[in-house]
C-alpha cells in the first residue's frame, strides 16, 4: 500500500512546493523491460482483481528479464474495467509510447497485446495491467540493460539517432557506463567503504569477518548534465558463516569532484544472495528531461522483490529518492 501510494504523495509535495513542476506533473514515467527479441512489458497501473483475472486470461511466455513476474494476456474489455479511475492510463492497444533506452536515445514502441499480472492480493499485494509492446526499430534493444523507461509519445522528438558503439556515450546523457573505472578510483572507493564499515560495526562483529579486501562491484554512470557518479558495492565475507546469511554488505553512491567521496550509504536489505543480491542493485540510467535523471533499481528484501525507478538526487539513498513508479511483491 505504502508502494501505492509514494508517487502520488510526492506528487502532492512538489506541486505545492514547486508550481512549475504541477504544470509538469502530466508527463508520466514507467518501467519497461526487454519481453523478448524486439519486444517490452510495461505496467502502467496498480489494481485489485479480486480474484476475476483467471478466467479472462491467456498464458503467455514470461519476460527474459526479471521481476515482471508472470504476466498473462487479458482482452481490452476486461481491462478497460481498470481504467475508470481518474489517474488511471488510458492505453489500448495501438498506442504508441517512447522507450528511454539511455544515452539520450529514445525509441517508439507500439502497444500489440494487452496484459495483467496478479500477485497474493489477500496479503496487501498490489497486481498490476500493461501491454506488450513492439520496437519500431527491430535492432534496439541489442547491447541494452533490458530494463528501461516509458513516457507518452512525444511527436516532435526526434528518433533518428542511432545506437552507440558498446562504451560510447555523450558527455550530456544520463547513461550507465560499462567501461572498468580507474584501478587507482577503485583502491580509493574501497578505502572510503572500508573505513564506513569500520564506523558502522563493532569490535565483536568485525572480527567475524575475513579480511579488510570486500567483494567489490562498481558502475559508472553519468547524469544528466554530464557529471560522473560511482555507484559500489561491497562485501565482507563472515568466517563463521558459509552461508552468506552473516556477511556484511553496504553499498554507496560517490562523486570522484572535487575530491572522491561518498554521498549517501545502501545497508543491506536481504539476508539471503551475495553482493547483488543483498544491497540494491543499479540496473539502468535515463534522462527524464529538463536535467533530471531516473534511476531503475532491483531491490530484494528477506521476503519480497521490487523494481523501482526513482528521480537521482545527491545525497540521497534509494529509500530517500523520490518514487517515480514500483512494481514489487512480497509475503
Amino acid at each position: 500500500m505504502l508502494l501505492r501510494l509514494a508517487p502520488l504523495l510526492f506528487g502532492l509535495w512538489a506541486a505545492l512546493c514547486n508550481p512549475t513542476f504541477a504544470q509538469k506533473s502530466a508527463e508520466r514515467f514507467w518501467i519497461a523491460g526487454r519481453y523478448d527479441g524486439d519486444r517490452v512489458v510495461v505496467y502502467f497501473d496498480v489494481v485489485q482483481f479480486q480474484g476475476t483475472m483467471s478466467t479472462n486470461a491467456r498464458k503467455i511466455a514470461p519476460p527474459v528479464v526479471q521481476a515482471f513476474f508472470d504476466p498473462v494476456e487479458l482482452p481490452a474489455s476486461y481491462v478497460s474495467q481498470f481504467q475508470k479511475r481518474p489517474d488511471a492510463e488510458h492505453f489500448a492497444i495501438g498506442d504508441r509510447y517512447d522507450l528511454l533506452l539511455g544515452n539520450g536515445i529514445i525509441r517508439t514502441i507500439k502497444l500489440t497485446t494487452l496484459l495483467g499480472c496478479e500477485t497474493d492480493e489477500a496479503i496487501g499485494n498490489d497486481s498490476y495491467i500493461g501491454a506488450l509492446a513492439t520496437v519500431q526499430d527491430k535492432d534496439a534493444l541489442l547491447l541494452t540493460k533490458g530494463y528501461f523507461a516509458v513516457r507518452r509519445h512525444e511527436e516532435a522528438q526526434s528518433h533518428t539517432a542511432k545506437l552507440p558503439k558498446t562504451g560510447a556515450q555523450s558527455a550530456k546523457y544520463a547513461v550507465l557506463l560499462d567501461e572498468p573505472i580507474p584501478f587507482d578510483a577503485e583502491a580509493k572507493i574501497v578505502d572510503l567503504l572500508n573505513s564506513r564499515m569500520k564506523s558502522e560495526t563493532t569490535d565483536a562483529e568485525r572480527k567475524t569477518l575475513r579480511n579488510d579486501s570486500p567483494a567489490l562491484k562498481v558502475q559508472s554512470f553519468q547524469l544528466a548534465d554530464g557529471s560522473l557518479r560511482y555507484y559500489a558495492r561491497a562485501k565482507w565475507a563472515s568466517v563463521k558463516d558459509s552461508t552468506g546469511m552473516s556477511d556484511y554488505m553496504l553499498a554507496a553512491w560517490l562523486t570522484p569532484l572535487p575530491t572522491l567521496r561518498i554521498l549517501a550509504v545502501e545497508k543491506r536489505t536481504s539476508p539471503y544472495g551475495g553482493i547483488i543480491d543483498g544491497v540494491p542493485d543499479l540496473l539502468n540510467v535515463v534522462g527524464l528531461g529538463d536535467g533530471k535523471t531516473g534511476v531503475i533499481v532491483n531491490i530484494r528484501g528477506g521476503d519480497s522483490i521490487e523494481l523501482r525507478l526513482a528521480y537521482y538526487q545527491d545525497g540521497a539513498n534509494v529509500q530517500e529518492m523520490p518514487v517515480i513508479q514500483s512494481i514489487g511483491t512480497g509475503e
